[in-house]
């Protein structure tokens, strides 16, 4: 005993207090046991997590770097090795001959010289891994007769008309990336008689399904009919999820699991109803000119703000506009804008007004919709829900999928009198006046089953008046606790009732891996050190809040701002107002916007105050 415990042997040795008496205090084989549980739970509380994740993540980077320049300097000296003159010649050559092209595609050489360079690609192909053009390209380019790819990839395949058939060919697998719920070819101006003549001369009767090559079906509604096994990504990494909310419930059953955490977007409330006047008497029906003003006056107000100056990748803020009617509003909106935004600026943000189909597979930070219907004489209005092809049903789900960060609808109609229930231009307007009821449909209360340790960490938190949310859920993830405020949040998680299998162990780890690419912080608070020491159990949370500048509430936390109340929603507001007055006055300044403004947010306020009166 003297080797294993020596300060206990002394102590009964010399009749310390508690080894005076005759029998000892106690169970001395209970109390043993607990000294050994004592000292093993010391010996691994000394180990710091933070310590250890950190080399995890390290040793991670330096795995990944290491790999990637063994895949990268690998392939290179692969295709040295394979490539012989001839396709280093042939490549050069195809490169200067697709130079000499004239801009306009319709030049005297253009067909001499694109003949020339298929018959340079034929030999230069295998010179380069990977090919990545548009299919107008691609035609011109590879001859199919003598052409084979290992893999042929077919991206947003959901707007590509049956003639992207051919792009099949040319591989010995293929792999077809699309979205049957967004827009599809529909084949404007195509004599359908002639289309269904071709179909009977160049099909046979008994051909599968030749009845869908008439241009109006995709190359991925094909895929669907003929090859099934389609694989839906359901995590979703583009919008805040009060924009994709909509869409998820229109299109995809609620499926989708929006993983970009609302706390971390820095423009916010992130879907903006405004309402404006309709349009006057005697405008097209493809128009609502009140509406492109609004969202007109409305950008160039933002560009003068600098919390549009740039977005979370400290780029320039980008802005689109898409029109829910044709494109004549949108081609309205883009008029206004390029009297009053410099070119360079213009371009600089990367501003596109369009329809649907224009902004399918691209994105902005900033979307305005015009929903471009006025009110009508005689509501409400013809229901509008799928239509043939289930055509509205993917225009309005592209439309409000575009946003990154914030997504303004702009409307005219009064959604209870002049549409009905369940009409898609409701149904958005609805979203956008209420963007959070769809939280409360997928966040029910939290499970009272939720561990101890859980619990009790949570009810300290509480009791210092911090905000704190239990089993957030983060896409198709959830965490323990998540405390949230300055526009940060912390993920606490809590380790200790649970026993993980060295599998388990390893799917929580990429999962913590996954949301640290989102931007959320870790902490982890370990039960064998909580349970027998709270208050330093605790430390590391209250130490990593205070590092991220998460204080507690002074007062019990509300409810988001709506958008009415959000002071730089009412800011452009205001500006956007003061300026539609000085436009229609005609006393817009000559100079067109040049970047944000460098009033300070006061002075902007007090400026757009004193226009407005």
């Amino acid at each position: 005993m003297q080797v294993k415990a020596p300060a206990w042997a002394s102590a009964i040795e010399n009749r310390h207090p508690f080894h005076a008496n005759p029998e000892p205090p106690g169970d001395p084989a209970s109390a043993w046991e607990w000294r050994q549980f004592h000292d093993e739970l010391e010996r691994r509380a000394k180990v710091s997590l933070d310590e250890l994740q950190q080399n995890i993540e390290r040793l991670d980077g330096e795995l990944m770097e290491a790999t990637a320049q063994l895949a990268e300097k690998r392939t290179w000296a692969n295709l040295i090795r394979q490539t012989s003159p001839q396709q280093q010649h042939a490549l050069k050559s195809y490169a200067l001959t697709r130079n000499k092209l004239s801009k306009t595609g319709v030049g005297v050489r253009d067909a001499e010289l694109r003949a020339a360079a298929r018959k340079e690609l034929t030999v230069a192909k295998g010179a380069v891994p990977v090919w990545i053009m548009p299919l107008n390209e691609v035609a011109d380019s590879f001859d199919p007769r003598s052409t084979r790819f290992d893999v042929v990839i077919i991206d947003e395949a959901s707007q590509c008309d049956p003639t992207a058939m051919f792009a099949l060919y040319l591989g010995r697998q293929a792999v077809i990336v699309g979205d049957d719920e967004q827009v599809t070819p529909v084949a404007v101006g195509v004599d359908m008689k002639e289309v269904e003549a071709l179909i009977d001369i160049h099909l046979p009767k008994d051909f599968p399904s030749r009845q869908h090559y008439d241009g109006t079906t995709s190359i991925y509604e094909l895929a669907q009919v003929s090859f099934g096994g389609v694989i839906r990504l359901v995590e979703h990494f583009r919008c805040a999820p009060d924009i994709i909310a909509f869409s998820n419930h229109l299109s995809y059953k609620g499926e989708i699991k929006p993983l970009r955490e609302a706390s971390a977007i820095k423009l916010a409330p992130h879907v903006i109803p405004y309402r404006v006047e309709g349009r006057g008497v005697g405008q097209p029906e493809e128009t609502n000119p009140a509406e492109a003003e609004a969202i007109a006056s409305l950008i160039c107000a933002a560009l003068e703000q600098p919390e549009y100056a740039r977005n979370e990748e400290g780029r320039p803020t980008t802005f689109g506009v898409v029109s829910l009617v044709g494109d004549r509003q949108a081609m309205k909106v883009d008029s206004i804008l390029r009297q009053r935004i410099e070119p360079a600026e213009y371009k600089r943000r990367r501003i596109l007004c369009g329809d649907s189909a224009q902004f399918q597979g691209d994105e902005r930070d900033v979307m305005f919709l015009s929903v471009v219907d006025a009110p009508p004489s005689d509501p409400p209005l013809p229901m509008r829900q799928e239509g043939p092809k289930k055509i509205f049903k993917k225009r309005f789900n592209v439309a409000a999928s575009r946003a990154r960060d914030q997504m303004w609808v702009v409307y005219s109609l009064d959604p209870e009198t002049d549409l009905k229930p369940g009409d898609y231009r409701r149904r958005l307007i609805e979203h956008a006046i209420d963007p959070a009821a769809w939280e409360q449909k997928r966040n029910p209360p939290p499970d009272e089953t939720d561990s101890l340790l859980v619990r009790r960490i949570q009810a300290i938190l509480e009791a210092a008046n911090y905000r704190v949310s239990p089993q957030f859920q983060v896409g198709g993830h959830r965490i323990d606790l998540a405390v949230v405020g300055g526009g940060r949040r912390l993920a606490v998680e809590c380790d200790g009732e649970r026993h993980l299998e060295p599998d388990q162990l390893q799917e929580d780890m990429e999962r913590q891996a996954v949301l640290e690419r989102l931007g959320w912080q870790f902490v982890r608070v370990r039960g064998s050190i909580f349970f027998r020491d709270e208050e330093r159990g605790m430390e590391p949370v209250f130490r990593r809040l205070e590092d991220l500048g998460i204080v507690p509430e002074t007062k019990p936390a509300a409810a988001e701002s709506p958008a009415e109340e959000n002071e730089l929603v009412q800011r452009v507001m205001q500006r956007a107002e003061a300026l539609r007055a000085e436009w229609q006055a005609g006393k817009a300044s000559p100079e067109r916007i040049n970047g944000a403004s460098k009033l300070n947010p006061r002075a902007r306020r007090v400026r757009a105050r004193q226009a407005v009166s």
